[in-house]
């Protein structure tokens, strides 16, 4: 009897333990969770309250349909992250992909036509910190307004992300921004193997008169680093700084990267045989280099794409 009773005493107690860790691990097991701040209904509607890059709490109650841009930087995270059946507005100066040009055009980049913007009937606006009165206009009209302001490459990352909460893309986003982190790590491992004493100095004009070049808190100056390069603009006292071409001649630059073609017309041989500049290292070595400006001056995903070509401009025979 007592053998029979010891037999039950364990049993009950192997079935508490049992119990125990069954419950337990339905508490600590891993599952798929919203975000606090986006709620999928039962019924399958879409709900979701952010902050954007301004600082404003936007709430949006339904999954977009209908969206406008209102920057070309805009129109181009909406195209990447698959958006393009959805837009119905852009401004006259979105040209990237080559599809946006085909949209509705709702005026243009600093004002925008807001009866225009009224007349598509968006229930989603993608602004910039440009547009703070059109989004007031826009919030009297119950219109939802997500305003984006990136001024890095990170808050760039973030203004993906935004975007993606905001029109349930959100796993398109970080799959996007994933991709392109690991392509900048790439360039990083390029740039680890470059001597910092061998670091080239580098000259890029936003304009040749007045000449005009990136100074720190560009993503210019930022790209220029982080591609193995020394800006000659580093220690400028403002964003886009204007120099003579004596002070240009003195920094000698041993590459010289131009965005100006279009609007300018200057070519590369413009630029090689401009006179007094024969010394400078970028001239005599040929050095000399046109680049899209939209690849390093708009805030989009195409940064990156601005960042391999400054690489594989500086360093040719290490970045494939």
């Amino acid at each position: 009897m007592k053998m029979k009773n010891r037999f039950k005493i364990i049993n009950i107690f192997l079935v508490i333990v049992l119990i125990i860790l069954i419950i337990t691990g339905c508490k600590n097991s891993p599952q798929a969770t919203e975000p606090d701040d986006l709620e999928n209904t039962e019924d399958g509607s879409f709900s979701v309250t952010l902050t954007d890059q301004i600082g404003r709490e936007v709430a949006i109650e339904k999954l977009p349909e209908r969206i406008v841009s209102l920057a070309p930087s805009n129109t181009e995270i909406l195209y990447a992250l698959g958006l393009e059946e959805k837009i119905v507005g852009v401004t006259d100066y979105c040209d990237y992909p080559e599809a946006a040009k085909n949209k509705e055009k709702i005026g243009g980049f600093s004002e925008p036509n807001i009866e225009k913007i009224v007349s598509v009937k968006p229930d989603l606006v993608v602004a910039t910190n440009m547009h703070q009165k059109s989004v007031e206009e826009l919030e009297k009209l119950n219109i939802p307004s997500v305003v984006l302001d990136p001024k890095d490459f990170d808050e760039m990352f973030a203004s993906i992300e935004i975007i993606g909460k905001a029109t349930g893309q959100q796993d398109e986003a970080l799959t996007l921004i994933k991709n392109l982190k690991a392509r900048m790590e790439n360039v990083e491992d390029v740039v680890a193997k470059v001597k910092l004493d061998k670091r080239p100095k580098v000259y890029y004009e936003i304009w040749p008169s007045p000449i005009t070049t990136s100074g720190p808190g560009t993503f210019v100056d930022d790209i220029i680093q982080r591609a193995g390069g020394e800006n000659i603009a580093k220690d400028a006292q403002k964003a886009y700084p204007q120099y003579s071409q004596e002070m240009i001649i003195d920094k000698n630059p041993d590459f010289i990267i131009f965005s100006h073609h279009g609007s300018s017309n200057q070519s590369i041989e413009d630029v090689i045989t401009r006179q007094g500049w024969e010394n400078i290292n970028a001239i005599k070595n040929k050095k000399v280099f046109y680049l899209d400006e939209n690849l390093v001056q708009r805030a989009t995903p195409r940064l990156v794409d601005g960042l391999e070509k400054f690489v594989e401009i500086l360093y040719p025979e290490l970045f494939k």
